[in-house]
């Protein structure tokens, strides 16, 4: 689709629906720039519906960490989760990353970016790592966290679900790369403001 047809697309839904349901097939065809767009233009009244792909993965959230689903979704407000801002569009243009974790109020927060990683020493360490996957090595898990936060920030839920580690497991990694001094974990939401670039 062309970014015009793109917008028309989304004004006619929008005025059908209380909020736009985005199919797979527009989201996978969509460039970042068309996204953009999109947000300029609607992104301050319009609602949309988290991908399904993103509702699978939530959907698996509230087995796996029913605490932090609460913490994101159950208002006694909303009658329907999965609803959030279009301004979110972008996110999902990336399958691995999507709707970020990182303004828990009730739960730590484990959302990294390579802010996180503070000096050289953590450059130096991921550059290893990555030197270390690319001759066809395998990564122990905090070395994996460490590639996927250099990459593009994540959170730990997301890293745990994409690569099939159960959670706490993941969360040993975070606690040895912080123990190691190659990651910073910030748990307080109001501590991830500067982190944050959505």
């Amino acid at each position: 689709m062309t970014t015009q047809e793109l917008i028309t697309w989304v004004d006619s839904h929008s005025a059908q629906a209380p909020y736009i349901v985005f199919p797979a097939e527009i989201l996978s065809g969509m460039t970042a720039e068309q996204a953009d767009m999109i947000v300029k233009r609607f992104g301050a009244h319009t609602l949309m519906q988290l991908p399904a792909s993103e509702i699978t993965f939530f959907e698996w959230l509230k087995t796996a960490d029913e605490k932090v689903w609460n913490d994101l979704w159950l208002d006694e407000n909303v009658n329907e989760p999965y609803l959030i801002g279009i301004s979110f569009l972008p996110v999902f243009l990336d399958s691995s990353r999507g709707f970020p974790i990182c303004d828990l109020v009730n739960s730590d927060n484990y959302y990294f970016s390579s802010a996180h990683m503070p000096d050289d020493e953590a450059g130096i360490f991921v550059e290893a790592v990555k030197e270390r996957y690319m001759q066809g090595n395998a990564l122990t898990v905090q070395q994996l966290l460490a590639m996927e936060i250099s990459i593009a920030p994540i959170d730990i839920w997301r890293f745990s679900y994409h690569h099939h580690i159960p959670l706490e497991r993941a969360k040993q990694a975070v606690h040895q790369l912080v123990a190691d001094e190659v990651l910073i974990h910030l748990p307080q939401a109001d501590q991830l403001n500067t982190f944050l670039d959505f």
